[in-house]
């Protein structure tokens, strides 16, 4: 009788991809950071938007989790600036404020956005969704 191939969790030396996070709350950026290190990516913190700048193009990730609201750097000053990067990673925008459809609608165009979370959300979900698009 064949047993079945049972697939396992990546352990932490597989690397799955790169995600640089990007978020003002460092309770945020870590406990997602620990989310996908389980998963096996390789994961690289900003806590605002000119320290994800500076930080990019060295570590060129394969998608970027960025917060919406953060003190410096508005969203829209980072995506304009991410123009002139050598790296064009993905990116997935984080936030607990909700745009009226016009606001989200331009908010989309910008950059490589790939996806909006609202927080708080679903472990699972989040997972799931970072999963595909990488």
């Amino acid at each position: 009788m064949n047993n079945p191939k049972i697939e396992k969790k990546p352990t932490g030396d597989i690397k799955l991809g790169r995600i640089m996070i990007v978020d003002d709350d460092s309770d945020q950026r870590v406990m997602i950071q620990m989310m996908l290190k389980n998963e096996g990516y390789e994961t690289m913190l900003a806590e605002n938007g000119s320290q994800f700048l500076e930080k990019l193009d060295k570590f060129d990730p394969d998608l970027v989790i960025l917060d919406v609201l953060m003190p410096g750097l508005t969203t829209e000053e980072i995506l304009e600036k991410l123009i002139s990067k050598k790296s064009k990673p993905k990116i997935i925008l984080l936030s607990v404020v909700r745009f009226s459809r016009d606001v989200f609608e331009d908010i989309m165009k910008k950059g490589n956005i790939v996806a909006y979370i609202k927080k708080p959300f679903d472990l699972d979900d989040f997972i799931n969704a970072i999963n595909e698009l990488i």
